[in-house]
Order: C-alpha cells, then sequence, then structure tokens
C-alpha cells in the first residue's frame, strides 16, 4: 500500500466520533449506521471473541512467560476491547511483563464517554485511561498505565481534568502496558507502523457499513505486522473477511459466535512466502544481559538512560566534562514547545510527540523541573505577523495545542502589555541541568561518570568496548547509545565505523543567554510564561533558580532568562556584544524599556552570562536510531545506491541520539523513546516516515547515490 502524497496530508485535528444513543439504549454511530458493539454485552464479546480468540484466556495463555506482547486493533471505539485485555493482563499471574496495545481510530470519542460507557466492572480502568486520553490529533499517542493486581488506579469518582488540563505523568516502571494510539485513516497509518503484533482484534464496524476497515490493502498493511503464528479474531465472518484473511497468509477457522451470533472468526498468520516490507522488530534476547552504554550526560543521554533504566537496563553513562548538562545543554533554563507549520510537517509533527513525551518522562508534581503552560510565539517582522495572522483560517488544532490571542489576551496570558497578538502553543519552561541529574538519579540501574571521554569504540564479540585516548577501557556492554551531541561523527570515524564524520555531519552553533532577577527588569517582572518573537524570555523554574541565586549570593525570589545569540564557534561574540542583542530581541515584550541600572554592558553582579553550544544537521533534524554500517556499500556503492533506508545493514547494538540544535528539551525524551523501543523490539512510538526523516544513515544513502 503506497503512503499518501505528503503535500496532501489532511490536517492533523479529526473529526470526533459521532457518539449516539439507540432506541435499545445501545451506544451506535450514525456516520456508519452501526452499534459499537454486541446488544448482548460489550465485556462478554470483548473476552469471548477477541480474548479467547487469541488465546489469551487459554490455561496457558499466549502472553505467558513472555518479556512483552503486542496486541493490535483496528477500531478503538469506546475502548472496551483493550479494558477487558488490560484488566485480564492485571488478573493473569503467567502475564507477559510489558503488555503492548496499538490500535486504529479514525473518529475518536471524547475522554468522557470512555467512562461514561464503560462497563461497572472495568470503570475504574477507563477512569485512568481517561484521564491521559490525547486530543482527538492524526499521528501517534503513547499512554503508559499502571502495572500489576497492586498497581495504583483512580477511582471512578475521579473527576476528569478539564478541557484544556494535561496530566504531569511520572517515569514508567516495569510491568506495565503501553497502549499506543493511532488517530488517523487506516488504510493511511497501517503501513506506516512497525511493531510485530502477536494478537490482532479485527473490531471494526461491520463490512457492509463500513467496507474500508475490510479492504484488501488494509489486510496485507496488517498482515506485514504481524508475527508468524499471531492469532486473530473478530466478530465477522463475511465472506469477504474470510477470503482478505486468506489472501494475505491467514489460516481462517468458524468458532461458535457469542451473544446470539451463530458464528465468528479466528486466524492464525501463516504466511507461505517472505516478507515484503520492513523485517518484523525482533526482541533483545532474554538470554543476553541488559547492559548499555550511554556516552554523553546531556538533555539527550540523560533521558536515554532514563528510557533504558525503566525497562530493566543496566546503564553506564559517560560524560567528557565535570558534570551532566556541560556542553549543549549548558544554559541554566530553556523552552520545550510546539512547532506551528501550515502544512503539518515533520517538525510540527514531532514537536507535537515530543511535548507528549516530555510529560510523561518528567517526574510528577515538580514543577521546580519543569513548569508546564503556554509558550507565546510572535512575529518577528510585519510580513511573518501577516502569515502567523493568516494561519487563524487554516490551522485546526485543540486550544490545548495552540490557539491564537490577540494583543489583549496575549498580554494577559503572559503578564505583560507589550507581548502583542501570537499564537499560544503547548510548551514548558524547563530547569537543564537539575532535570537532567533528576533523570539520571531517579533510578539505582544508572551510573554516571564525568571527567571521561571516550575516543574509540571498538567491537568484542557480541560487546562494544569504549576507550579513552590512552587505550584506557572505560566500560564494555552489548549495546552503545552516543548522545555526545557533535562529538558522534567524529567519534565514529575514529572508531572507524564511519568513512568520515561527514558522513553523519553535525556542525556547533555556539548560543549566549543570559539570567537576571525578574525585579531588575520590571517590564519583564510579571512574566507568567516563556515568549518568543525575535529572541525569547522565560521565568526560571525554581530548581535552576536556587543554583542561579547561590551563584550570585542573591535573595531574589523569580530570575529571568532571556537569549538567545546564534554565532559560530571560531567568531564568538563578546559577552557585552552577546547581551545587547539578546536584550534587543526581547525589547518588544519590554515594551522597549530596559533592565534597570544596567547600561550596554553585561557587568552587574547579578547578571550572569550563559554557553551553550548547539549540534545541527545539515537538515536541521535530529539523528535518532540504529548506526550503518557502510563496509559493504563502499565496496559495492553502485548496488547498494538503489536501497532503502531500512535495507541497509547497521553496526549491531549501536544507536545514535543526537543533533537537536536548539529542540533538544522539546525531543530528548520522545526520541529516548525511540531509542530504546528499537532496542527492545517494542512498537516504535513515532511512524515511519518521520523515523525516516531522523535515521543516521540518510546522509550516507545520499551520498552513496550521488556515487
Amino acid at each position: 500500500m503506497t503512503p499518501p502524497d505528503p503535500a496532501r496530508r489532511p490536517g492533523p485535528l479529526l473529526e470526533p466520533a459521532d457518539l449516539a444513543i439507540d432506541a435499545q439504549g445501545h451506544p451506535c454511530s450514525p456516520r456508519y449506521g452501526d452499534v459499537y458493539a454486541s446488544r448482548a454485552g460489550a465485556l462478554g464479546q470483548a473476552r469471548d471473541v477477541f480474548l479467547r480468540g487469541c488465546g489469551l484466556l487459554d490455561p496457558e495463555p499466549a502472553w505467558r512467560g513472555r518479556e512483552h506482547f503486542t496486541v493490535l486493533e483496528t477500531g478503538f471505539g469506546l475502548g472496551i476491547n483493550f479494558l477487558a485485555t488490560w484488566a485480564a493482563w492485571r488478573a493473569d499471574p503467567q502475564r507477559c511483563r510489558t503488555l503492548h496495545y496499538v490500535a486504529l481510530e479514525l473518529h475518536p470519542v471524547p475522554a468522557a464517554e470512555l467512562v461514561a460507557h464503560a462497563p461497572a466492572e472495568v470503570r475504574e480502568l477507563a477512569v485512568d485511561l481517561a484521564v491521559q486520553w490525547p486530543p482527538p490529533l492524526r499521528g501517534l499517542h503513547t499512554i503508559v498505565l499502571g502495572g500489576g493486581d497492586h498497581a495504583p488506579h483512580a477511582s471512578a469518582s475521579r473527576p476528569l481534568p478539564p478541557e484544556g488540563a494535561l496530566p504531569a505523568l511520572g517515569r514508567p516502571g516495569g510491568g506495565e502496558v503501553r497502549l499506543l494510539l493511532a488517530f488517523g485513516d487506516a488504510g493511511e497509518l497501517a503501513p506506516r507502523l512497525r511493531l510485530a503484533a502477536d494478537a490482532l482484534f479485527l473490531d471494526g464496524f461491520a463490512p457492509a457499513r463500513n467496507p474500508q476497515m475490510w479492504q484488501p490493502g488494509l489486510l496485507r498493511a496488517l498482515a506485514a505486522l504481524a508475527r508468524p503464528g499471531a492469532r486473530a479474531a473478530t466478530y465477522s465472518v463475511a465472506r469477504v473477511v474470510r477470503d482478505g484473511l486468506a489472501q494475505v497468509g491467514f489460516e481462517v477457522a468458524i468458532a461458535p459466535g457469542w451473544g446470539g451470533k451463530r458464528q465468528r472468526l479466528e486466524a492464525i498468520f501463516a504466511p507461505r512466502w517472505p516478507r515484503p516490507r520492513y523485517p518484523l522488530p525482533e526482541p533483545w534476547p532474554s538470554d543476553r544481559p541488559r547492559g548499555a552504554i550511554v556516552i554523553g550526560a546531556g538533555i539527550a543521554g540523560a533521558a536515554c538512560a532514563r528510557a533504558l533504566a525503566a525497562r530493566g537496563w543496566q546503564v553506564d553513562v559517560l560524560e567528557a566534562g565535570p558534570h551532566p548538562a556541560s556542553v549543549g545543554s549548558a544554559m541554566p533554563a530553556g523552552l520545550a514547545h510546539v512547532q506551528l507549520s501550515a502544512d503539518d510537517n515533520v517538525l510540527s509533527r514531532l514537536t507535537r510527540a515530543g511535548m507528549a513525551a516530555l510529560r510523561r518522562a518528567a517526574p510528577g508534581g515538580r514543577a521546580d523541573l519543569v513548569r508546564f503552560g503556554g509558550v507565546l510565539m510572535t512575529a518577528e517582522n510585519a510580513a511573518e505577523a501577516a502569515r502567523l495572522e493568516a494561519w487563524r483560517e487554516t490551522l485546526r488544532l485543540p486550544p490545548r495545542t495552540a490557539q491564537w490571542l490577540d494583543a489583549a489576551a496575549a498580554a494577559q496570558a503572559l503578564g505583560t502589555p507589550g507581548a502583542g497578538a501570537g499564537w499560544l502553543v503547548e510548551g514548558a519552561a524547563v530547569a537543564n541541568m537539575p532535570l537532567c541529574l533528576h533523570w539520571l538519579q531517579a533510578d539505582t540501574r544508572i551510573r554516571l561518570q564525568c571527567n571521561v571521554r571516550a575516543a574509540r569504540i571498538a567491537r568484542d564479540g557480541d560487546h562494544w568496548c569504549i576507550h579513552d585516548a590512552d587505550g584506557v577501557l572505560l566500560a564494555r556492554a552489548p549495546q552503545v547509545v552516543l548522545a555526545g551531541a557533535a562529538d558522534v561523527p567524529t567519534l565514529l570515524a575514529a572508531s572507524g565505523l564511519l568513512p568520515a564524520a561527514d558522513w553523519m555531519p553535525l556542525r556547533q552553533l555556539r548560543g549566549q543567554a543570559q539570567t537576571l532577577p525578574a525585579n531588575r527588569w520590571p517590564a519583564l517582572a510579571g512574566l507568567r510564561g516563556g515568549w518568543m518573537g525575535l529572541g525569547y524570555a522565560l521565568p526560571v523554574p525554581e530548581a535552576a533558580a536556587a543554583q542561579l541565586r547561590a551563584a550570585a549570593d542573591a535573595a531574589e525570589a523569580d530570575w529571568l532568562l532571556v537569549g538567545a545569540t546564534y554565532e559560530s564557534p571560531d567568531v564568538p561574540l563578546a559577552p557585552e556584544a552577546a547581551w545587547r542583542d539578546n536584550c534587543a530581541g526581547v525589547a518588544v515584550l519590554a515594551d522597549g524599556t530596559a533592565p534597570a541600572a544596567v547600561p550596554q554592558s553585561a557587568a552587574a553582579p547579578w547578571l550572569r552570562s550563559h554557553v551553550g553550544v548547539r549540534a545541527v544537521s545539515p537538515d536541521r533534524l535530529p539523528y535518532c536510531g540504529a548506526v550503518p554500517d557502510l563496509r559493504d556499500a563502499l565496496a559495492e556503492p553502485a548496488r547498494w545506491a538503489g536501497k532503502r533506508l531500512h535495507e541497509l545493514p547497521r553496526h549491531p547494538g549501536l544507536a545514535v541520539c543526537a543533533g537537536m540544535g536548539s529542540r533538544g528539551l522539546t525531543l530528548a525524551a520522545l526520541l529516548a523513546e525511540c531509542v530504546a523501543t528499537e532496542i527492545e523490539g517494542e512498537p516504535l512510538p513515532v511512524e515511519t516516515d518521520l523515523a525516516a526523516c531522523l535515521d543516521p544513515a540518510r546522509v550516507a544513502l545520499k551520498r552513496l547515490r550521488r556515487g
């Protein structure tokens, strides 16, 4: 199935479900003229047709003894199948450690409907699900839910968060359920998933009512995601369903029906031909130790260490500097935020997913580390102002993701009269080093070593060895993640793993920002959220503000950060020049006023200047994924030039997560999840077209094609 042309991709906001109640009191869809579940009982149908049909209620359930088990469902609807599966998993002492549940849904229901229509037996679980329910935006949405029998869950009487409010979620742990909601047209999204399904719940509306959910192209795409031996189940025994499944490699059988239906369908995936698409993700072998080395303790490295430790890995983090967040993440604070675009481009989709991942990774109740709230984006010039205002007619996003504010509303939201009209987007102010330290210290499976610089990586059997410049062995493990920003290509080239550093190019861009007590700049003293225009300004989260107070021996409670310059490392700006540039950048927000008692100088004792270095790729997108093994390609470049990215061989156990530029705070948690899921063989949390844009082999493949 060919993915749609990106230039013709529809907008991100989906039409919600048109839920109604039929004459018998059952939830139905007027759009499709069908009920959401059997009138004999949704929970009974879920258990008898889908769970039993896929072997999950057998005396020896299909997930028994498994590290991971993946269910793929077509048509999430009111979530009854998922809630029943989650409940069965919690109650089963033989369950897998992690249950992955991936569901395709074009018309999501509102969160409140999940609770309103949940059977009493699973209503508490429905409340937990509804609290994290995402907005109806096209794409993939991850929800991490509680673990075993005694895992805490919400009370059915607990109210849902108000519209626009988003819960701050803690770190996921072992023994959990990970729900991946694929919102959008199933025929478009299924070919862009990467997973290996062990069970398939085919639960779209009836073939006569919604034939799109049973078309041959979709069934082929689902078969390409199924592991050999995977079991499929559905209530429908229509000829189009039986023939369609048989044609894509399933052995189909008819079983006794449930709830008044005479028959239902069970099937086992037993293909007789080679797999035509991407190879299936392979789980990390159970007999291999889960040991990893992460090189770099900035925001990317800390996020990768956290994501791996949460999956039970022992992680050694090697940092060349004296402490975490000492180079690319060296600013005391920064902004994470959604990026807007008229065509909903790659960066817009990535930053939405990135903000959701940051919420999952941020420690709950720690606004001193990550303070979520709106970030106001205003125009740098008249032409951009016209473009931003024109988006009011074309951008369709939920208010909690982005909303247009006139000057008065923007001033009220930001707490400063000079804000001007603009877009208030979902965002957060982040305390860089404190958040990195929290991620690195929150799990005893992470061990940090500072003042050690990796100079060479070498393969030793099924392990990687990391040596310093003197040849001293620093660490040894089966998995390595390179998160050292601009040092990554140089390290790979020095180790003979890339022909040269420019096969994965990263250039450095220096930046300077300043921090000062908020009361020293009266026009900005009331700033309540982040602001971005010609420059940017933000209130510093408390964990970073405490460090600033201690360093400056100052008692002021609230601090601001203003920035930031873009400089070549070869021609750096003097601190005074950088301060003048940054002041000019926020002059509009400050209504043209300057900070109190500060001439054109950066010499005030309470004014601190900070320097960081951004690592930027040529296309300004990060590198995230397995490192390519180019030995065969370099030996026969003509043969490999016609290959696709996923066909290039990779160095086993070697991944990269670097090159985030000025968007590290927004993307680090998401890309760390991508690295961890790829290593573990779990469902990928982003679509394959996005993953291809981040692939570390993309520049190498272009060079091969150019000869």
